[in-house]
């Protein structure tokens, strides 16, 4: 007998609750072979240790894990149903991100007598994010898309954000970064207890809105035609999901992908009506985090949990992304995708403008090498003389800058060779995942094996780098018509490779401060002699792409021409790409894991009429070397002596650059 899929969507689902139930079960058998599982319960037996942990750490953790995968669900399922997007949730949209850097000030900066004002600042902090986002997909031909770049945009800026913010408070690093990795060790019932109220509100104000979820989820022209009040109808219940949120992290931390997993998946099964899918994805997701939760309890010792859950659900999670993409429409068409293209001016002659970005770097090495602020932000002139003084001030200051700009120049040519062949302009190194998986492969050698060596870390660095472009390309074979397709599920690999990232510190021991100031981006451990590797490296790669811009001229065209026209795409393609994961992984070895310059820059270049492959990759270098001077410069002045790292403000000016942008495509 063929099973319908109703029938296999019953049989799943109770397959989950029962595998949940027998979890606790199995928490619960030691006291019920021994006649104490009533007490144990309810009234621990002071003098017996396995009574009082179990109900004061396993038992409430029990409770709180069903509590925040039923209230992720829920707000996920309420958020895909008001976006008509399979890919919504509390974390690909930003509110998680927003919600973790206002926590993290908040519980750092605020008196304590502001301690009652939490949940407000928390739902502020989500509830911008969200705006933000929002704001960037509104209007837009495809806003579905849109929605999930910009949040993704701006889950980079926040979480860099949140890093810095940990950097400059180094007496909290280790609990921030526990809490902001999901952490569902409890000690006690005062979280549960917190929580419960909370969530209970949350989730009944969400059920009793199922009708107008209903009505929004038929578009907003269908509703507005039956009278709705669209607008408030949206806000209202985006509140409500945001503020569950808010309260579930403001509990456990960050628990990724249940909100966006459960609910799609339960849509794609055949829950369409809100009713059925808020009801099962409040208890499927209540039985998944439990489950989860359950198998790395078993890993642990009982001092305690050195495993972060939100981080391991994330990484069980991610891969829901990748399945989603392949089921969900939310491919653009072809008008969408060409409007996606930036357009071409003509600033001036081609040759003028390499020149002036030219004549603008000298300018400004001369500038950052000379030119400093002090405490006073007083404008200090160092004399050039300096430069050749042993372990000078200006010594170090050329060290730096020259990594900076070397690092701008490689990453901006990563990005171009991306961007031309793999079609999308809105690709690059660090949201296609390879920045991830090199700073991943170099962590992992580090924490786990011990490699300290720069050349072998940078070689195990673009090995990583590679083996994730490799996955990348072989997800996005069978849809070369989808350019976008290589972008989102290289949203998904980053959020993978990033919860791996975050356990492996976890383990990182007296090397965490260390790794997390390099995860953000700075040029404060270079070394001269790594600088001249890097830009050896970089010379080299590029003097050879520049040899091969014809062929990559023709790859640009798109697959059917370049073959056409006697070019063996395939192998060009995966040459162009390894190139451009070994320039990512050389300067993230230098720097850190960058953001948004190899985004930006090839953009950029292409937008002041940089089209042909040879002009566009010097066009991309000289921009991509002069924004990472600007921005190490910055790094170095706007808080003296403080050291703010360079890859926060690289995101900065490439996130104001994304959103000129956004607002210039309206």
């Amino acid at each position: 007998m063929i099973m319908r899929p109703a029938h296999v969507t019953i049989v799943v689902s109770a397959l989950f609750i029962v595998l949940a139930v027998a979890s606790i079960f199995a928490d619960l058998l030691p006291f019920l072979q021994n006649s104490t599982a009533w007490q144990a319960l309810f009234k621990p037996d002071e003098t017996r240790f396995d009574q009082i942990f179990f109900h004061f750490s396993t038992l409430p953790r029990t409770v709180m894990a069903f509590m925040c995968g039923a209230g992720l669900a829920v707000a996920g399922g309420a958020i895909q149903t008001i976006f008509r997007n399979p890919l919504a949730s509390p974390t690909t949209l930003g509110v998680g991100a927003g919600v973790e850097l206002a926590l993290t000030i908040f519980l750092v900066m605020a008196p304590a007598s502001l301690a009652p004002y939490q949940d407000i600042f928390t739902l502020t902090g989500g509830m911008v994010a969200l705006g933000v986002v929002y704001l960037i997909a509104s209007g837009r031909s495809n806003a579905t898309l849109w929605l999930i770049l910009a949040g993704m945009i701006v889950n980079l800026l926040l979480h860099s954000a949140t890093q810095i913010f940990m950097l400059f408070h180094q007496q909290y690093l280790d609990s921030i970064f526990m809490w902001g990795a999901g952490d569902l060790a409890q000690n006690g019932w005062d979280s549960t207890f917190y929580l419960a109220p909370r969530l209970v509100l949350g989730i009944i104000a969400i059920f009793a809105l199922v009708r107008p979820l209903d009505i929004l989820a038929l578009g907003d022209d269908t509703a507005n035609s039956l009278g709705a009040p669209v607008k408030w109808l949206r806000l209202a219940i985006l509140t409500l999901a945001v503020f569950v949120t808010t309260s579930i992290i403001s509990a456990v931390g960050m628990i990724g992908f249940i909100g966006l997993a459960v609910p799609a998946t339960l849509r794609f099964l055949g829950f369409n009506r809100s009713k059925s899918l808020l009801a099962m994805s409040l208890l499927i997701g209540g039985c998944s985090l439990l489950l989860i939760d359950y198998v790395l309890r078993q890993f642990s010792g009982t001092g305690g949990d050195i495993f972060p859950t939100g981080a391991a659900t994330a990484l069980i999670g991610a891969p829901f992304v990748i399945v989603i993409l392949r089921k969900a429409r939310i491919m653009p068409d072809g008008n969408a995708n060409r409007q996606d293209h930036p357009a071409d001016y003509s600033l001036a002659p081609k040759h003028m403008l390499m020149a002036v970005l030219f004549a603008v770097l000298l300018i400004g090495l001369a500038l950052s090498l000379m030119v400093s602020l002090n405490e006073q932000s007083q404008v200090i002139f160092t004399p050039i003389s300096d430069l050749f003084t042993l372990n000078s001030t200006l010594g170090d200051r050329a060290q730096r800058t020259l990594a900076a700009i070397v690092c701008g120049a490689a990453l901006a040519v990563s990005g171009t060779l991306i961007q031309r062949v793999g079609h999308n302009p809105m690709a690059s190194p660090e949201i296609t995942g390879v920045s991830s998986a090199t700073a991943l492969a170099m962590i992992i050698a580090m924490v786990y094996f011990g490699f300290e060596g720069r050349t072998d870390l940078m070689m195990i660095g673009a090995i990583g780098g590679i083996i994730a472009l490799l996955v990348l390309l072989g997800l996005c074979r069978n849809f070369t018509h989808a350019p976008h397709y290589l972008l989102l599920n290289g949203l998904a690999i980053t959020a993978i490779l990033g919860s791996v990232v975050r356990i492996a510190l976890t383990h990182s021991g007296t090397k965490a401060t260390m790794l997390i100031s390099w995860l953000a981006g700075t040029t404060y451990f270079t070394r001269m002699d790594e600088v001249i590797a890097v830009a050896l490296i970089t010379a080299i790669l590029t003097l050879l792409t520049l040899l091969a811009r014809r062929p990559l001229e023709l790859a640009s065209m798109g697959a059917d021409q370049a073959m056409s026209l006697g070019l063996g795409i395939s192998l060009f393609r995966l040459a162009m790409m390894m190139a451009a994961a070994i320039l990512a992984a050389v300067s993230t070895l230098l720097v850190g894991p960058l953001s948004f310059v190899g985004l930006m820059a090839p953009h950029l270049a292409r937008i002041a009429g940089f089209r042909l492959a040879g002009a566009h990759l010097i066009g991309a270098i000289l921009i991509g070397a002069n924004v990472m001077m600007v921005a190490e410069w910055l790094a170095r002045n706007m808080l003296y002596p403080q050291q703010l790292p360079t890859g926060l403000i690289a995101a900065l000016i490439g996130t104001a650059y994304f959103l000129i942008l956004s607002a210039r495509r309206q």
